[in-house]
């Protein structure tokens, strides 16, 4: 195919919606390897008193432009904004899909893509989805597509233990990583006089974020704690939001681009 007239490549974004058809068939038709589509997933729900609904599907495409940014084999997908949140519903304004509708959507977005030419790789920021977006890509595979996914905050762990006072019973949901990633990505959505203290309750299995427990039990946020927080929010800061969220961007590229170079090729074996 002909190169497009207009040079999309080198005036527009890293947006996969901001191609025009031929753009994205000439991207295709380039290089030995397919082109990323990369699909934030995410969700919008309660993250307590002091932070906005939207904050996991914001974050999510947030890292995921900053990290394909200059990247021309790696497009960003318009956002897939909600996800399984269920154990939230006791909040207001939480939206949830049940796990089947969630991953019924991407197994049809994703074999849209490789059907197509890309290859499709899910970047999430809901902790909620991860079992899920696992269902999605077991079930793309079986139908020969090929397909990855990871979620952002678990690439950075160990940057969290570096900033964070508390990161193993203060990180999980609405809590200090979250609210530092904010307070640096989008400082005005913070309620900062509003930021509870204190911590968890005791809960078992431990719910923090990092601390994979080896039961898994499905529980509803508010009957661990009654304003729908994770860990220690009160600890966050604007310091270590930045070096989260640089961490996060960089490990993220080099994961899209180790995906891509791994299982990117035009004819799987």
């Amino acid at each position: 195919m002909s190169r497009p007239l207009y040079d999309f490549f080198a005036k527009g974004p890293p947006s996969f919606g901001w191609m025009t058809s031929p753009d994205a068939a000439y991207l295709v038709g380039e290089g030995t390897n397919r082109p990323v589509a990369l699909l934030p997933t995410g969700a919008v729900e309660q993250h307590g008193p002091h932070l906005p609904m939207g904050l996991d599907i914001w974050l999510a495409s947030a890292v995921a432009n900053a990290a394909a940014e200059g990247e021309r084999g790696i497009r960003v997908c318009e956002p897939f904004a909600y996800g399984s949140s269920q154990h939230h519903r006791a909040f207001a304004g939480t939206m949830s899909l049940s796990p089947q509708t969630f991953i019924a959507v991407l197994v049809d977005l994703c074999t849209c893509l490789w059907e197509d030419g890309f290859l499709p790789v899910i970047i999430n920021g809901h902790g909620g989805n991860r079992a899920a977006i696992q269902v999605a890509i077991t079930t793309l595979g079986r139908q020969g597509v090929v397909s990855a996914g990871f979620s952002y905050f678990d690439l950075i762990a160990d940057v969290a233990s570096e900033v964070l006072p508390d990161h193993a019973g203060g990180t999980g949901h609405a809590c200090a990583l979250e609210t530092s990633l904010m307070m640096h990505v989008i400082p005005e959505s913070v309620r900062e006089n509003l930021i509870p203290e204190g911590g968890t309750p005791p809960s078992w299995p431990d719910p923090h974020l990092y601390a994979g427990p080896a039961v898994t039990v499905w529980r509803p946020f508010e009957q661990i704690r009654d304003n729908g927080v994770i860990g220690t929010p009160s600890e966050a800061s604007r310091e270590a939001g930045e070096r989260l969220f640089v961490e996060a961007v960089r490990r993220s590229r080099e994961t899209i681009l180790k995906i891509q170079s791994e299982y990117g090729q035009r004819s799987i074996p």
